[in-house]
């Protein structure tokens, strides 16, 4: 990342650091508010809290120690221009930013874990299910690769942030390379729920009703797809912090807005517990008729051949906030 140069311009003082500060911290508070109601919703109403809920308690501590880092990169002098910042500066800003992609790494990845994790219990199916395993095995791999180039991308490590060190390995490959399989991963990961609820049998209004919750993860990817472009933008520019501020923003609109998507659809049930007569699913008697054409053919689903044996009805759906 150039912030060296032979001959700078007069100072300019600008700066975005209010900005940066206050959409950080928004995101956060979003992201922490979204999953105080997912936690309160799966363990006071479902009864069904579990391991991909913890999980996601651990991202969003990540995402907190990330957002405080970022605030604290505006002290010496990000998201301002390069010509204002002194050089014994330059030292913590580098710092900061090997501290920044180490944070994003762990956050991003432990949300699509926490989230995949999640879909196991739409899947039924071996063949599901050994697609989430493996979609899982592949994302620790990655996170694992990544962290040790990231970490270890300086000989010695601390060469990092010394600004005239010439120890290092060319960045631009390795953060394109991690930007572009992020984005691609973040993509697979928010479609791969569609076709598992579309083969469920839950009511079609109600997988259609999923189907769009999930469908808001698109804003994630389009999220991860700025953050990859700005990244490269930053490493090439010649005013690296100024930059850098739509590199910080769009990374923390990735994670915070990944956990926001991922704690959407036990909200429905919340909803309904605070407004019981609020009809947010089929009319009694569309219930009733499907009942009676489930009773006239209890082997429907198996005849589909999508769901052997285990059928996931509408109880079994219940935490998603489906009704019974």
């Amino acid at each position: 990342m150039a912030l060296i140069h032979d001959h700078l311009p007069p100072p300019d003082y600008a700066s975005r650091k209010v900005p940066l500060i206050a959409l950080h911290v928004f995101l956060v508070l979003l992201a922490l508010t979204f999953y105080g109601l997912r936690i309160y919703t799966r363990a006071r109403i479902l009864h069904s809290i579990g391991t991909d809920d913890w999980l996601m308690g651990v991202a969003l501590l990540f995402s907190i120690a990330l957002v405080i880092n970022a605030c604290i990169s505006t002290k010496f002098g990000w998201a301002g221009h390069l010509s204002a910042i002194p050089y014994k500066n330059l030292s913590p800003i580098l710092q900061n930013i090997w501290i920044s992609e180490l944070l994003f790494t762990l956050t991003t990845s432990l949300v699509k874990i926490s989230i995949l994790l999640f879909y196991l219990r739409l899947a039924v199916t071996p063949t599901w299910k050994r697609v989430i395993y493996g979609s899982i095995a592949f994302i620790v791999v990655w996170t694992i690769a990544f962290c040790s180039l990231i970490i270890f991308q300086c000989t010695p490590v601390s060469d990092y942030w010394d600004p005239i060190s010439t120890n290092c390995y060319p960045a631009e490959i390795a953060l394109f390379t991690h930007g572009l399989t992020n984005t691609i991963t973040d993509i697979y990961v928010y479609v791969l729920p569609m076709k598992l609820v579309w083969k469920t049998n839950l009511p079609k209004r109600k997988r259609i009703e999923l189907v769009i919750i999930f469908g808001a993860g698109f804003l994630v990817c389009v999220s991860g797809g700025l953050r990859l472009y700005y990244t490269i933008l930053t490493q090439t520019s010649d005013d690296s912090p100024w930059i850098g501020f739509a590199m910080y923003t769009w990374e923390a609109t990735e994670v915070n807005l990944g956990i926001v998507c991922a704690s959407a659809p036990p909200l429905k049930a919340l909803i309904r517990h605070i407004i019981p007569n609020l009809r947010l699913s089929r009319t009694d008697s569309t219930a009733r008729g499907e009942r009676r054409s489930r009773a006239r053919n209890p082997f429907r689903i198996r005849e589909e051949g999508y769901i052997p044996d285990k059928v996931r009805t509408t109880r079994d759906m219940e935490w998603v906030g489906c009704e019974s």
